[in-house]
């Protein structure tokens, strides 16, 4: 053999090589598992001749907490408003007509203070008042009733109706507002809660007491993961059940605007001067695409839904299949039940990351993501090879550590604030699943199918003992293109 053929054939081999050993992903907080599936995802997906796209959900996700609810805090407390006192009764009131008379006089509670609050501390912009008005306003009882009631409200409403029409009252609150304005609005709260360590608050008012948790992170995860992706040939979209102005903005503030290619989210309707209007654009809403520049371009393909739960799977149905040549996403990385069915329906999926709460129970898409993941891991010795040779999605199950100034865990184990030792599960019933799952050597496919629907304990096809499941129906694991 000649001798400089020889040592070409030892070049050429040594350059094919790489890719089998490459490291996409490094940071030392991922759970290794997780890592490992990243990896050999990256690798085995690089480069298709079809350009192959994942899906990130945002609130929980990529970040940890979530940053819409962050800003619900921070538009009460700077009274970021473009409304004046006849137009936010009038936002207000929007679609509340036939709830019960304890809420209807809870409204008209927090009308009656915020045209006290205008009178006294107005007019209020988008911009929101001064630091010193704040301060003069943060002690009055008025102020406090207003802006603890106004939470409060969003929680009741939960009682009476799903929790993405809950939310969609109080994206309300943008009305009036451009979409500028309402990007600009969330910037200054993202940059604000980013940098301070996780803690509790609460506000009380004459009818109760509100209580969030402050502080919100994207992870330097998050970000070694976009760019790996990007770097090596996938298109990266968010589908969010947030507003769609302010989940750009968290795109942008938390420096993953480079690796986007756009983001499918909450569309409320606006009017012809680009003002936000107190009602939802099913016909027209678009997603956004991410400039080269650091701008957003408005797509022209509209969504046609919510996207939360199944609409997350008609939002990516709608404006990215017909995109990619009829394929769906090649992954998806989720926390709770309004990712359950993206997730899970797509044939085209080959590997999810739950990002562990510890709070999802087994009425809850994350619980029960949670538990097919350690089933996989404990029963099936998965890795994403088996997986995907058995036909099935890889599941994983990624912990965090919501302390401090909050970050990923290199385990499936989370450490909730506040609390002293890591959590698998949120209860005892995961664990039960888990168990029964093992005794009875289910598939992925059965598990999905059955444990999604919702079954009351009183079901007689109920072999658990207690209530489990969270759809009323479920199309069926990997059942979508």
């Amino acid at each position: 053999m000649n001798i400089n053929n020889f040592y070409k054939s030892l070049l050429l081999a040594a350059i094919l090589a790489v890719p089998s050993c490459a490291q996409y992903v490094k940071h030392p907080d991922w759970n290794p598992d997780a890592k490992k599936a990243l990896n050999s995802f990256i690798r085995s997906e690089r480069n298709q001749k079809e350009k192959p796209y994942v899906v990130f959900d945002f609130d929980n996700t990529c970040s940890i907490f979530d940053v819409s609810v962050q800003l619900m805090s921070y538009q009460l407390e700077t009274m970021c408003f473009g409304l004046n006192p006849e137009e936010f009764s009038k936002m207000a009131n929007t679609g509340m007509e036939t709830y019960p008379e304890s809420l209807q006089e809870s409204l008209r509670s927090i009308i009656s203070d915020y045209a006290d609050l205008y009178s006294r501390f107005g007019p209020f912009t988008p911009e929101g008042v001064d630091f010193q008005t704040q301060a003069r306003m943060g002690t009055d009882p008025v102020w406090k009733d207003f802006a603890s009631d106004m939470g409060l409200m969003y929680e009741k409403l939960q009682e009476y109706m799903t929790a993405d029409d809950a939310y969609l009252w109080t994206m309300g609150w943008f009305s009036g507002m451009t979409g500028e304005e309402v990007y600009q609005m969330a910037r200054r709260s993202h940059e604000m809660y980013s940098v301070i360590e996780t803690g509790y608050r609460s506000l009380e008012g004459s009818h109760g007491t509100y209580s969030w948790v402050d502080g919100i992170a994207v992870t330097d995860n998050i970000r070694e993961l976009w760019k790996a992706l990007y770097d090596n040939g996938f298109d990266i979209w968010v589908c969010s059940a947030s507003e769609v102005g302010p989940v750009m903005a968290a795109v942008d503030v938390f420096g993953l605007h480079d690796y986007c290619k756009g983001v499918l989210a909450m569309t409320m309707a606006r009017d012809s001067s680009d003002r936000y209007l107190p009602e939802y654009d099913y016909t027209t809403g678009c997603g956004f695409l991410a400039a080269p520049d650091g701008g957003w371009i408005r797509d022209s393909i509209p969504t046609r839904t919510r996207p939360m739960g199944p609409g997350k799977v008609e939002a990516v149905r709608n404006c990215l299949v017909p995109r990619y040549g009829q394929k769906g996403p090649r992954a998806g990385f989720m926390d709770s039940t309004g990712d359950f069915n993206f997730c899970t329906e797509f044939s085209s999926m080959k590997l999810v990351i739950c990002f562990n709460r510890a709070t999802r129970k087994v009425t809850d898409g994350g619980g029960l993501i949670a538990e097919v993941a350690m089933y996989e891991k404990e029963t099936l010795d998965y890795n994403l090879k088996k997986a995907n040779k058995a036909g099935d999605i890889l599941y994983i199950l990624q912990g965090r550590d919501e302390n401090g100034l909050r970050t990923l865990r290199p385990s499936e184990k989370t450490l909730r604030l506040g609390e002293k030792s890591p959590k698998l599960f949120a209860s005892k019933e995961n664990e039960r699943c888990l168990e029964y799952f093992k005794e009875k050597n289910l598939s992925v496919k059965e598990i999905l199918e059955t444990y999604s629907v919702a079954t009351d304990v009183s079901d007689p096809s109920n072999p658990l003992g207690f209530s489990y499941g969270f759809l009323d129906r479920y199309d069926g694991y990997k059942s979508k293109e």
